[in-house]
């Protein structure tokens, strides 16, 4: 299991971060306490997905499946940090 959730960490992130700005945008309306919490939380997953992308870049992959899922991760975590500053624009440049 442990493996599976490291491969699909970024879409993971993505995924929590999605939900959680739609509740924001849900629940809270407009004004400047939405907009720093979607910048809180942006900034929160980015820097988790950052995390991961670091201590992932930094080991050794010992076999060819390890380089495989690796790599996967690497891509998942890339995709899901510019799909998490995509759906974070919107809030963040309104007006």
């Amino acid at each position: 299991m442990r493996g599976w959730l490291i491969l699909l960490s970024g879409l993971v992130l993505w995924a929590g971060h999605f939900f959680l700005l739609y509740g924001i945008g849900e629940f809270w309306g407009e004004g400047i306490a939405p907009r720093i919490a979607v910048a809180i939380l942006t900034l929160a997953a980015l820097g988790i997905a950052a995390a991961i992308f670091l201590r992932l870049w930094r080991a050794a992959p010992v076999d060819g499946h390890e380089r495989w899922r690796r790599q996967s991760t690497l891509g998942g975590l890339l995709l899901g940090g510019v799909a998490i500053l995509w759906q974070a624009l919107p809030a963040l440049l309104s007006q």
